[in-house]
C-alpha cells in the first residue's frame, strides 16, 4: 500500500471511531445481541454460541481500526521526518 493511501485510510478510520453514529451503532448492536442471547431457550446452545462469538468480535473491529489509525500516523511522522532531512 502506498503512503498516501495509508495516511488517508488512517484518517478515515479515525473519523469512523470518533463518529457518534458509529459509536451508537456499535453499542446498539451489542445490546441487541445481549438481548437476543438472554431470550434464547436453554436448548438453543448453537445460537448462544454464535451470539457469544459475535460479541467477542466487536472489540476486534475497533482494534483493527486503531491499527489502521496508528499505521497512518506512523507514515505521516516518517514523511515529516524525511521532509525535514531534505530541507536546505
Amino acid at each position: 500500500m502506498d503512503k498516501e493511501t495509508e495516511i488517508r485510510e488512517g484518517l478515515e478510520a479515525e473519523n469512523i471511531l470518533k463518529s457518534d453514529v458509529f459509536k451508537k451503532t456499535f453499542i446498539n448492536y451489542k445490546n441487541e445481541l445481549i438481548e437476543t442471547w438472554e431470550q434464547t431457550s436453554p436448548e438453543d446452545v448453537a445460537l448462544r454460541e454464535s451470539i457469544y462469538k459475535a460479541i467477542q468480535i466487536l472489540p476486534e473491529v475497533e482494534r483493527h481500526l486503531r491499527i489502521i489509525i496508528n499505521n497512518g500516523k506512523i507514515t505521516t511522522q516518517q514523511i515529516e521526518k524525511m521532509s525535514g532531512v531534505f530541507k536546505i
